[in-house]
Order: structure tokens, then C-alpha cells, then sequence
């Protein structure tokens, strides 16, 4: 059977299955879905655990092996094969479907994995583990979503958030859903017991450091091309990941090549600004910036995004992802004559 995420914790009280697959590229949702399957799993008795870790050059025999060996208790087993971001290939499935074929009472086995392209969710090795056991397909939440899971997130932590403050916190973490469950976190430990406004929300990130992503992302549209060079050599120092830097940063470009477009097909910004959950205290800003800005300008940021996204995987050799989003930045806030990292 094939099962949404919201689904899986009933069909694991209603009947453990023989396999479970969970597979996606939401690290923290994927994390969640595996802890119910083992917490249920260690509820039934399944009190031995293997880790096999597919790496390169695995040996596929050793999930069959691991499954026929005696546990010297007579415990039951669950078997956790970590595929990461890789494929099973033909070992691996020839080995997945061998498993199948005669699987034991005594084990239940339990793959994760990334992302499914179309042609795996469509393989012969899935749809065996679809028919003996339980496909868990886990999706991204986008930013029509966020509101609405953040709000689900709240309750379940007894945080009573007014409307205002979801839409900041969809709109800020839009695509990182750990950095949303560890704001959520931290907004229960400074206001247990009050409701939570956008202002508290921005309360808590501005005392969270001196500097943090938004900081940078605010300097930017705001214009201040000085304010965004120091932030992000400061969150640089700091320890931050690029990665996040880009997200930050790619998402706002992104946003005000929307008002652009909507600006000169004649349309107005609130339904831009509407899709992409953005508060009323950072409209004002958004628009100056998309008047200050041209195409012109949001194509070459847009190309700086994509540069950085192949630096930060190594696919561009002898260029920093740093210099690279220090482009974006002051390109962003209109400073003339920025830096190009390609002539660094």
C-alpha cells in the first residue's frame, strides 16, 4: 500500500507491516516517519536493531544474510537499509525482491531514502514493496502549505499564534521546515503562556543573535548595500551554511521578479504578495525595492543564484559561494559597481 505521512501513524496502530519504505527530500519529515515506524516497531517487541548503510560498493548480499541470521535471544529484529540518495540498481533490487519473496515473522525491514524520481516509484522493486508492505511517499511543504502545517505544529505544542504571526513565520521559513520546528520551539520557552503576535515573532528572532539571515535579506531590500556586506561576513564567521544564505536570498529575488512581471503586465502587487504569504509590514519595502530594481538586474541575480547553487555543490571549480551571494546581496540592494566574484 502507498500512504500519505498524516496517514501512517493510524495504519501502524491498526498493523505493523513486513516493510515499510519511507522515502523524500524533506530530511526532517523523512526523520519523523522512520522515529514512528521504530517506536512502533520497539512497542511490538521488535527489540533487536541492524543498520545497513548503502554505500559505494555495498555488498547486497548482506540483507539477506542479516535476515536468515539467528539472533542469539530469539528477539525479534527490524532491519533498517539506509539508501540515502542512492538507487538500488539491478543487485539491489534482485536482493529487495529476494527479501520479499520470503520474509520472515520475526523482522521487519525498514528502507529510507531521498528523493523517488518517476521511473523508480514505477519499478518493479517498489511496486513488490508496495504489495507486501507500505510505501511511504513523502512530500515538500510549499508555501501554500506552510501556514497551515505550521498551524497544525502549534497546536500540537499547546501555541496559541494569531494569523499575522503564522504568515511571518510561512513566510520567513518558507522551505526549512527544521528551522520552522525550532522557532516554534523557541517561541514556547519565551511566551509559554500568551498569544503569540508577529511582533513577538520578530522579538524572538531579533534576540536569537546580533545577525541572523533575515538581517541580511531586510538590509538588502531595504537598499543598505553597507548593512548587507557586514551581516553576511558576520553570519559567514559565524559558521552559517551557504546554503541558507542562498535560499534566503534566492527567495527574495524571486519574490520581486514576481512584482516585476505583475508591475508590467498591468497587475497589482497583492496577489504576489498574497501567493507568496507575505505580512503587510514588508510590502511597502518589497515594492520600493521592485521599482528601485530592473529585469535586467533580476536575471543576472537569478543566473548569481544558480552559479552559487553549482559552487556550493562543487560543480564550479575555484569560484566561492561567499562572493558569489556577496554579489547578490549588493546587487540586490542596488549598490552600483558590485564586486563580480567571476573576476575574483
Amino acid at each position: 500500500m502507498r500512504l500519505r505521512l498524516d496517514q501512517l501513524e493510524n495504519a501502524l496502530s491498526a498493523k505493523l507491516q513486513p516493510i515499510y519504505l519511507v522515502g523524500g527530500d524533506e530530511p526532517l519529515l523523512v526523520q519523523e516517519a522512520v522515529d514512528l515506524i521504530r517506536a512502533a516497531c520497539r512497542k511490538a517487541d521488535y527489540s533487536e536493531r541492524t543498520i545497513l548503510h548503502v554505500e559505494r560498493q555495498f555488498d547486497w548480499a548482506q540483507l539477506n544474510d542479516e535476515a536468515n541470521a539467528l539472533s542469539l535471544f530469539a528477539e525479534k529484529k527490524l532491519i533498517e537499509l539506509r539508501l540515502g540518495k542512492s538507487k538500488p540498481g539491478i543487485p539491489g533490487a534482485k536482493s529487495i525482491m529476494q527479501y520479499l519473496a520470503q520474509p520472515s515473522e520475526d523482522n521487519i525491514l525498514l528502507i529510507e531514502c531521498g528523493k523517488l524520481d518517476a521511473s523508480a516509484t514505477k519499478s518493479k522493486w517498489l511496486k513488490s514493496v508496495e504489495q507486501a508492505g507500505c510505501f511511504v511517499q513523502v512530500w515538500p511543504v510549499g508555501i501554500e502549505e506552510m501556514p497551515r502545517w505550521l498551524s497544525n505544529r502549534a497546536k500540537k505544542m499547546q501555541l496559541n499564534l494569531t494569523n499575522e504571526a503564522l504568515s511571518l513565520l510561512s513566510e520567513r521559513l518558507e522551505g526549512n521546515l527544521l528551522a520552522a520546528v525550532q522557532e516554534l520551539e523557541k517561541l514556547k520557552l519565551n511566551y509559554p503562556d500568551s498569544k503569540i503576535t508577529d511582533d513577538k515573532v520578530l522579538a524572538s528572532v531579533e534576540d536569537s543573535s546580533r545577525y541572523d539571515i533575515f538581517n541580511l535579506t531586510d538590509a538588502s531590500v531595504a537598499g543598505n548595500s553597507q548593512q548587507a556586506a557586514r551581516i553576511l561576513s558576520h553570519l559567514r564567521t559565524e559558521g552559517l551554511e551557504p546554503t541558507i544564505a542562498l535560499w534566503a536570498l534566492s527567495k527574495e529575488v524571486r519574490i520581486l521578479d514576481a512584482l516585476k512581471h505583475a508591475q508590467n503586465n498591468g497587475t497589482g502587487p497583492q496577489s504576489v504578495f498574497s501567493k507568496q504569504y507575505v505580512i503587510k509590514k514588508r510590502q511597502p519595502a518589497l515594492v520600493a525595492a521592485s521599482n528601485r530594481l530592473g529585469q535586467a538586474q533580476f536575471r543576472e541575480m537569478l543566473s548569481l543564484c544558480a552559479d552559487c547553487d553549482q559552487q556550493i555543490k562543487g560543480m564550479q571549480k575555484g569560484f566561492s559561494p561567499w562572493d558569489t551571494l556577496l554579489d547578490i546581496a549588493l546587487l540586490l540592494s542596488g549598490a552600483s559597481g558590485y564586486r563580480s566574484s567571476q573576476a575574483s
